[in-house]
């Protein structure tokens, strides 16, 4: 898609999320999808306005965008909380799903037909399975779920959590250990496996500050075939690894994007509108700082996103570009909608604007996918190291193919 077709299909995505989703943002419920036939007829919308499953292949009625057309378009995205709690990047919802890139990238024709068919055709819904419930930031060197290889499979065993989405999946994609002394450097293996498979059950469930739900599943003696194993034995780690500087990318970087640049107009509006002791409130330098700093930090991250966005449609591994877009991403976004609610005073912290919802769902973002600070400390090594001690370079100056 040349700059000129992206642009024109950002400005039709505005206006659809604008006009369809933003009047349904005081009556949704957090974990709630439009009723059916708004939702077939929000679906349809997407379908024909080329919204729908952005990532997905084409051969399965998906967009088939590379990464940076995606940071594009999921900023607009990001923009309601409508999309982020019903939008489909995680399952189902209105813009369809994107099935994980890890089963299109490594998978085989069979898991693509099974797996990546129905999240691209019909939106199914899937849950990823990496964390532990002592096993968060450091999943490599703690992980305890196992899976020991018996005839034609393998038997997993094990509790896995925290899933927001695991109410909307079918399957997902299960991290186990296959080798103590390797772990995360060989001895990590990735299994697909059925909500409904014997052997999976919810361990339990709770309500979390943003109104999502929590879910963690244990894995009983579950039965895992050779034909579900996903990509090499022993490489799960690494493929996860290669997979989530994509996600870094995109959901903690254009994804933070979205929820930042509408808290700015709002504020900026608010300003304009608000007079208080004879003056509007944006007659104030205090006021207009904000504002600045606010205009400042997007510009930025949008620059950095897109840049590395880039580097990974080019081929790139981008593990220390992805580790810094998603603290910035993360952070930036909070001090954003702390800004917005400062302006907008106490009218900001009612459910008459979405800031106060936003706010609920963005502080989670600088805990999933690894703590801030364990990509603080990634970064740090990687600055350190005696032959790398280089900052990121620009497009067209990279380090090469992954």
């Amino acid at each position: 898609m040349n700059p000129g077709e992206l642009e024109e299909r950002r400005a039709a995505l505005r206006d659809f999320v604008e006009r369809r989703l933003v009047p349904l943002e005081p009556d949704l419920p957090v974990e709630g999808l439009p009723d059916e036939p708004l939702l077939k007829e929000l679906q349809a919308e997407a379908r024909s306005g080329g919204f729908w499953g952005l990532s997905a292949p084409v051969a399965f009625g998906g967009q088939g965008l590379g990464v940076l057309e995606n940071a594009v378009l999921l900023e607009e995205i990001m923009r309601t909380t409508v999309s982020g709690v019903s939008g489909g990047y995680y399952g189902a919802g209105i813009f369809g799903g994107n099935p994980p890139a890890i089963i299109v990238s490594h998978g085989t024709e069979r898991q693509h037909e099974l797996y990546v068919r129905p999240v691209a055709e019909e939106g199914c819904g899937y849950f990823i399975a990496m964390s532990e419930p002592g096993a968060g930031s450091d999943p490599g060197g703690m992980m305890t779920t196992t899976a020991t290889r018996v005839d034609g499979g393998w038997v997993l065993n094990g509790v896995k959590g925290m899933m927001s989405e695991y109410f909307l999946a079918r399957f997902g994609v299960v991290f186990a250990v296959t080798d103590p002394e390797k772990r995360q450097r060989g001895g990590i293996t990735a299994f697909i496996v059925g909500t409904d498979d014997p052997g999976v059950a919810v361990e339990g469930e709770t309500g979390t500050m943003s109104g999502k739900v929590a879910t963690w599943i244990r894995l009983t003696d579950c039965f895992v075939p050779d034909d579900d194993v996903l990509g090499e034995v022993g490489q799960g780690f690494a493929l996860g690894q290669q997979w989530f500087g994509r996600i870094r990318t995109l959901y903690y970087g254009a994804g933070m994007l979205g929820p930042a640049a509408r808290a700015l107009e709002i504020a900026a509006a608010y300003a304009n509108g608000r007079h208080t002791f004879g003056e509007p409130l944006a007659a104030r330098q205090a006021i207009q700082f904000m504002l600045a700093d606010s205009a400042m930090q997007i510009t930025s991250l949008r620059v950095f996103t897109h840049d590395t966005a880039r580097k990974l449609d080019a081929g790139e591994r981008c593990r220390t570009e992805s580790a810094m877009v998603k603290i910035m991403g993360t952070e930036m976004a909070w001090d954003i909608l702390d800004r917005a609610l400062q302006v907008l005073g106490g009218i900001g912290y009612t459910n008459r604007y979405p800031i106060e919802r936003m706010m609920r769902t963005v502080r989670l973002f600088r805990i999933t996918e690894g703590a801030n600070e364990v990509h603080r400390a990634f970064v740090a090594r990687e600055l350190l190291k005696d032959d790398a001690a280089t900052l990121p370079r620009p497009f067209g100056a990279g380090r090469g193919a992954a």
